[in-house]
């Protein structure tokens, strides 16, 4: 039984409820016994063996060590015969093991037992036992009871002749001595044994034994850990095998002992505290602190004894086991284990070996039971030695009559209990964020390792665990984690938005805390800075929204803060600069100060727009350069006779940046991803393998350039990992990816993202590599038979959905009747991938050979659709994916290739259209390089040109640099192009041609360049082999005008000028080169001044004569700043599928953004709400709403919204200041109690008052 509680908290001024809940499991508080190793199980008449018995509540939680002395365990039994005869065991009471409370131990000697002495008939008997079954009954002080029973069923051998091996070593620890026991029925000179571990074979050896019993002693190693088995065998005169085997624990993990200690005595004010550990000299130390509320969770996000075991243990999983027993706590305490040897679980030799691991090949019988059952048909043997369906296995049932068939069937559900204590009650934090003392570190060679930290601000109840590990002892960890308290006397928290925008008014949210038992009196002081100014309200409350008064200098705020009590200041700034500015407010009492700075980003008003211009600077053959660039933006904005303006005052900035090699920056950011070098989302699986993908050929890049750094590798490896599992997040069952996970919302598998991933995860399997990122080579074979099956059998592949990237989808549906539902385009993108895999196991390497010569098949029989095609771009693919297949029509495609080919001046490109020559402009008798507006297929041209590229490179044409100096003269940005796709392409193209290319080695030039606008000042950038492809900028605030570079030296470079500029009007927005998609918006302004706005988005294609629908579409919603929106509610609403087409929506900053497969005809609108949770004033009136094709960035629509609502409210209406007297929200003096009885008398006097009044001017008119 479950109880719900549930908690509803609202705020009537921010029209906001938040509901909590708790939940709690009832359980029956029923006691259960059971035997460990379940049953039946396997003994040895003539042999002792031990029985172990674990009692526990229902529930699998342990039982108060109390009631467990006070409590009676009773066992009994019986003998059975295969005579048919029955014999009573005796009844025994046993006593709780003092080491391991809630086990007793049950130790069974027949011969004792029973009195049986040496006569032929004692031994006839014992020889002639078949089963044996014990019942266990327990009774505890309040009378309850609980009873189970086990049936042990005797170990077959033809001749009755049985080997027997015990131990008397509770505890075995590595580094110490285990007791071994070895004893037989029949006579013997000599045994053989051997001890292996995790399917190792350590120990190797023969004993002599003399009379019944040999005792052994060996040396548990490290290796043992955390169980071993030892197997006994001898080959008796007979040519029979007896065997025997015993799998028993080994403690590997309490040899390796440091302590941990935590001193808060040094500093006084608990900010900080020492934290000493001693252990042995270079062990390593891992520390982890976290709130009690995870670390009791208990949910499998701690590190604990029990899991270390247990996990280490299935190294073996297919062998014996030892018995074991785990106790689930309601505290949260760690999960109690305890385990003890078991002997062989094997009914006769044969099995014995089989259950330890071992194959065995002698010309001795190896006894084995007869059994009649065919596994291969779907029948398992019983013990008994009758017959069980497999498919009845852990059904609950007992098939067979010994209860075989549900042995190690789990009884309860771990995965279930996870998740309860994950959920059983909601959390305002994620599970990793409270988290303090996340550091590892290295003892130092006197033994000990001591550091400082700081304790977090937030009062937290801290569970610090820790592990070890020491070259020489092992794996340890502490046995029980250090308790910590940090809560300190007093502390500030600062909240304020991360971004903001020119001119805006932010409140910022100061919380001041006191965790004394007294009241305190504190100054809250704002300090001051020429970055930005205070905002001051007026008398009456009055302040203006547009320009209120501002002041520069310290402000402060006195305040009371009562006894365990919280007092909240809000504090109003304007900014006055754009880009970055650090804030700093401070709290003073007379216990001391606390001091906290943030950083605040702030951005320019309006719409951004952006222009790029990339030339290449080759000094290969010459020794001068000289390049005039034009900023196309005007020195002031304002428009003669018009209210209208050309852009946002101060929004124009541009930066100049030079890289010494063509194909671009190394690591112009760690990582480099999509939104990086992009400025795109990345938040599908495409996206995150193109970001492991860059940093992957941005490292072979450096290595191949020989300008390799091993701390940008060791960063680089770190992000890479961390990629390389996110992507797996996106990878189904059956091998497949889709574009988005299955959590997020049912997104279909993708022919097309498989390849790509697959092609790209092969790349990253390098030997060199494998010690810093290790690709699993069976997840490459997964993939890999994932595609094989959508291969038809002519040779083509084909999709199973429609392609995010549309370009794929082109030959889908071709004129051709021969190409009906097969893509040439598509086919030659797996067919890369296909010959880019090597070194795959067994058989797949032959099918993936098949497949391939099958596709090159298919391609060459539809040549004919390659030689009428109009598209160069699936001629480009097929000529490469030809090129590495080495098909004899690559020639031929190549043909077609070259035919394909468009040279423009020195450009030589591939595209569906002609393109222009970069812009340029005659002014004073020179030419200037204007910025470039978007084509209409820069994707498509870019990504064409890249693989044809990569064709003539493969081939050492001697016409590559016109392609490489067009590729550059299309960046659209620093580190990339247009999308994912093509910049994935170009890259690996630039690669290639940089390798065959030898100027950079004879690099060093230097560049100088003059902006008009910072008044002919000359800034020298150089480069040379240490910095060749290091991205080097000079940042032009205000920038207009026009920039004079001049290069000297050899060899080649990129010059590129980025220029953004914010625009309000429409007219001056940037527009799309082609109409492709229609977007209508409205938003709704309601709640307690406009605290909340409710956006609906409707947005359509509408470029039908291209395509029927679009690719993947994205649709940006900028939001005004201090609004956000729940990451879960949004997560709730895609998978509503209220939406069609909805994959993803995510909030970022100052953002929503949602993805579709794609867009069609028909309107898809999205509603959402967003809410006020930082108060800010004076928000910017205009902001972009944006959708687009995310593979086609230049098919895009982007409107202004207009939120005027929030530009006219003023600091005081958004309640983002203390000095607001009428803001009841935060104006404490209303919420004062007052007696119900005092304010019905004072109302009763007022109109007593009021009425004497009125009589009194009656009787003066009468008079």
């Amino acid at each position: 039984m479950e109880v719900l509680i549930t908690a509803t908290v609202g705020e009537k001024f921010y029209d906001e409820v938040i509901s909590g809940y708790a939940i709690a499991r009832v359980y029956n508080s029923s006691i259960r016994v059971a035997f460990l190793g379940e049953s039946p199980q396997v003994f040895k008449p003539a042999m002792p063996f031990t029985a172990y018995l674990a009692v526990e509540y229902h529930d699998g939680s342990p039982i108060d060590i109390n009631l467990l002395r006070q409590s009676v365990m009773d066992v009994t039994g019986f003998v059975e015969s295969k005579s048919g005869g029955r014999r009573d065991w005796p009844a025994t009471r046993l006593q709780m093991s003092a080491a391991s409370p809630g086990i007793w131990a049950v130790k069974v000697d027949l011969r004792n037992d029973l009195q049986l002495d040496d006569r032929p008939q004692s031994r006839d008997f014992l020889n002639g036992v078949e089963r044996i079954r014990l019942q266990a009954s327990f009774i505890d002080p309040r009378g309850e009871r609980a009873q189970t029973e086990v049936l042990m069923v005797s170990h077959y051998s033809p001749r009755n002749q049985h080997i027997k091996v015990s131990t008397s070593t509770d505890t075995p620890i590595v580094g110490e001595y285990i007791i071994f026991h070895i004893r037989t029925n029949f006579y013997l000179e000599d045994f053989n044994y051997l001890i292996m571990s995790k399917g190792v074979i350590l120990i190797n050896d023969r004993e002599t034994i003399t009379e019944g019993i040999r005792t052994i002693a060996v040396v548990l190693s490290a290796e043992m850990a955390p169980m071993a088995t030892i197997v006994v065998w001898k080959i008796t005169l007979s040519g029979q095998i007896v065997s025997d085997s015993l799998t028993f624990p080994v403690n590997g993990i309490s040899r390796n002992n440091f302590t941990v200690y935590i001193n808060n005595r040094k500093a006084r004010t608990g900010e900080k505290v020492e934290v000493a550990i001693f252990g042995e000299p270079g062990s390593y130390v891992g520390l982890s602190g976290i709130d009690s509320a995870f670390y009791t969770m208990q949910a499998g996000n701690e590190l604990t004894y029990a899991k270390i075991v247990t996990k280490m243990s299935s190294f073996d999983e297919q062998t014996n086991g030892t018995y074991k027993h785990v106790w689930h706590t309601h505290a949260g305490t760690p999960d109690e284990l305890v385990y003890f040897p078991a002997s062989s679980f094997g009914i006769d030799a044969n099995r014995t070996f089989e259950y330890s691991g071992l194959i065995v090949f002698t010309d001795g019988y190896v006894p084995r039971r007869y059994d009649t059952c065919n596994r291969t048909l779907g029948f398992g043997e019983c013990l008994s030695g009758r017959c069980y369906p497999l498919n009845k296995q852990c059904d609950g049932l007992f098939d067979c009559d010994d209860g075989t068939d549900e042995i190690g069937c789990r009884v309860r559900n771990d995965t279930e209990l996870l998740n309860y204590r994950k959920y059983r009650f909601n959390r305002i934090l994620r599970h990793y964020e409270n988290v303090w003392l996340w550091k590892d570190v290295n003892i130092g060679p006197h033994g000990r390792y001591i550091f400082n930290v700081e304790v977090p601000d937030r009062p937290a109840y801290w569970m610090v665990s820790a592990f070890s590990v020491s070259p020489s002892k092992g794996f340890g960890m502490l046995n029980k984690a250090i308790e910590y308290v940090g809560v300190q006397p007093f502390f500030i928290n600062v909240e304020m938005p991360t971004h903001c925008r020119q001119g805006e008014q932010v409140g910022i949210r100061v919380t001041v805390f006191n965790y004394m038992t007294t009241p305190i009196e504190a100054t809250v002081v704002l300090h001051g800075s020429k970055e930005y100014k205070f905002v001051h309200v007026e008398e009456n409350g009055i302040v203006r929204s547009y320009n209120p008064r501002t002041s520069f200098g310290e402000h402060q705020f006195f305040i009371y803060l009562d006894a365990q009590g919280t007092t909240v200041v809000y504090v109003p700034v304007v900014p006055q600069k754009l880009g970055d500015i650090d804030v700093t407010l401070h709290v003073a009492t007379l216990l001391g100060t606390d001091t906290i700075t943030r950083r605040l980003h702030v951005e320019s008003d309006g719409l951004p727009q952006y222009r790029h211009q990339s030339i290449l600077l080759d000094l290969s053959n010459r020794a001068y350069v000289l390049e005039y660039m034009h900023v196309n933006i005007t020195q002031t904005p304002e428009i003669p006779y018009q209210v209208d303006r050309y852009f946002v005052y101060g929004s124009n900035r541009a930066r100049i940046s030079v890289v010494g090699d063509v194909v671009g920056p190394i690591f112009p950011t760690m990582p480099v991803n999509a939104t990086s070098l992009l400025y795109l989302p990345m938040e599908s699986a495409e996206q995150n393998a193109f970001s492991f993908a860059a940093n992957l050929y941005t490292i072979m890049y450096m290595r191949l350039i020989n300008q390799r750094n091993k701390t940008t590798e060791k960063h680089a490896f770190y992000h890479m990992n961390i990629a390389y599992q996110r992507q797996l997040s996106f990878m189904r069952p059956d091998g497949s990816f889709s574009l988005f996970r299955s959590d997020w919302n049912n997104s279909a598998s993708s022919v097309w993202l498989t390849a790509y991933c697959v092609r790209v995860f092969q790349e990253a399997s390098f030997y060199e590599w494998e010690n810093f990122i290790w690709i699993d080579s069976t997840i490459i074979e997964k993939n890999m038979r994932w595609l094989l099956q959508h291969q038809t059998p002519e040779g083509a592949f084909y999709e199973v959905t429609w392609l995010p990237d549309r370009k794929m989808n082109r030959t889908n549906f071709a004129n051709n009747t021969s190409l009906q539902n097969r893509n040439i385009t598509l086919t030659s993108h797996v067919l890369i991938t296909l010959a880019s895999v090597k070194d795959l196991s067994g058989s797949l390497g032959a099918r993936v050979a098949l497949a391939q010569q099958r596709a090159i098949s298919w391609i060459e029989r539809n040549m004919q659709f390659l030689e009428d095609t109009e598209e160069p771009y699936d001629v480009a693919i097929t000529a490469y994916a030809l090129l590495l297949c080495k098909s004899p029509m690559a020639e031929h495609v190549f043909s077609i290739l070259r035919r394909h080919a468009r040279v423009l001046g020195d450009f030589m490109y591939w595209g569906s259209k002609e393109v222009p020559q970069p812009p340029k402009k005659l002014e004073n008798q020179k030419w200037f390089s204007l910025p470039r507006l978007p084509y209409e297929f820069d994707a498509l041209n870019i990504e064409t040109t890249a693989y044809a590229l990569l064709v003539y490179v493969s081939r050492r044409e001697f016409i590559v640099d016109p392609i490489v100096r067009w590729l550059n003269a299309q960046r659209l940005n620093d580190g990339g192009w247009a999308s994912t796709q093509d910049t994935s392409a170009a890259l690996r193209a630039l690669v290639e041609y940089t390798v065959h290319s030898r100027i950079r080695e004879v690099s060093s030039l230097t560049v100088e360049v003059e902006a008009s606008s910072q008044g002919g000042k000359i800034q020298a950038l150089h480069i040379d082999d240490t910095n060749l492809a290091q991205l080097q900028s000079i940042e032009i605030p205000e920038s207009w005008g026009t920039v004079k570079v001049q290069a000297k030296g050899a060899g080649y470079a990129i010059l590129q000028m980025h220029v953004q500029y914010n625009v309000d009007i429409a007219k001056f927005q940037t527009k799309p080169p082609v109409p492709a998609f229609g977007l209508h918006t409205r938003a709704i302004f309601h709640g307690r001044n406009q605290s909340h706005i409710s956006y609906i988005a409707c947005q359509n294609w509408v470029n039908t004569r291209e395509s029927e629908r679009s690719g993947m579409a994205v649709l940006d919603v900028a939001i005004p700043t201090g609004y956000w929106i729940q990451q879960q509610r949004l997560d709730h609403y895609v998978l509503s599928n209220r939406v069609r087409n909805l994959r993803r929506a995510k909030y970022s900053h100052q953002k929503v953004i949602f993805y579709f497969d794609y867009l069609d005809q028909e309107d898809i609108c999205v509603n959402f709400t967003i809410e006020r949770w930082f108060p800010v004033a004076n928000m910017s009136r205009y902001l972009p709403i944006r959708v687009y094709d995310y593979y086609a960035p230049e098919r895009f629509n982007e409107s202004i919204f207009d939120a005027l609502p929030t530009y006219l409210l003023n600091i005081c209406e958004v309640c983002g200041s203390s000095q607001c007297p009428y803001c009841s929200i935060y104006n404490m003096g209303w919420r004062a109690t007052m007696s119900v009885s005092l304010v019905f008398f004072s109302v009763f006097i007022y109109l007593m008052r009021s009425r004497m009044h009125v009589v009194l001017n009656c009787l003066y008119l009468l008079t």
